[in-house]
């Protein structure tokens, strides 16, 4: 499979601060999920081009991903104001479950903050039951 990877750039706002004065550790584990529904969104956008594209996540009505576990590991901290840059890309994907691996980047001195493996599971929707993944979406990925 060809790795396709998605980024997206953020400023790291004064909210996500905890009282050490860095960014808060499930700060860093939100941007991971929402590079991941960032990625889905961008990627899947012609394939659910009748749906409505407005949702936070497309194709919601029809499938969805579940997190069946994150892998995290924190390398040095961002500060309010740092510009970050969250990488994308999904490793594998094999009947319901996807593999995808982030990296959470300072853009000024290019230095590595996290890096992320976390296990999906697709589901068919509505009835939230676990599903293979279509051959159009895998190679969309």
């Amino acid at each position: 499979m060809t790795l396709k990877t998605f980024e997206y750039d953020l400023i790291v706002p004064a909210s996500a601060i905890d009282v050490m004065g860095h960014v808060n550790n499930v700060v860093y584990l939100d941007w991971v999920q929402t590079a991941a529904s960032k990625h889905w969104n961008h990627a899947t956008a012609t394939y659910f081009k009748d749906e409505d594209l407005a949702e936070e996540r497309i194709g919601i009505k029809k499938m969805a991903w579940v997190v069946l576990d994150h892998h995290i590991s924190y390398k040095a901290a961002a500060l309010e104001g740092d510009e970050l840059v969250i990488t994308t890309r999904v490793e594998k994907m094999a009947g319901v479950r996807s593999e995808r691996h982030t990296t959470i980047t300072r853009k000024r001195d290019q230095k590595l903050l996290v890096t992320a493996v976390t296990n999906w599971c697709l589901l068919k929707m509505p009835e939230a039951k676990p599903m293979r993944i279509p051959e159009e979406i895998h190679k969309l990925f």
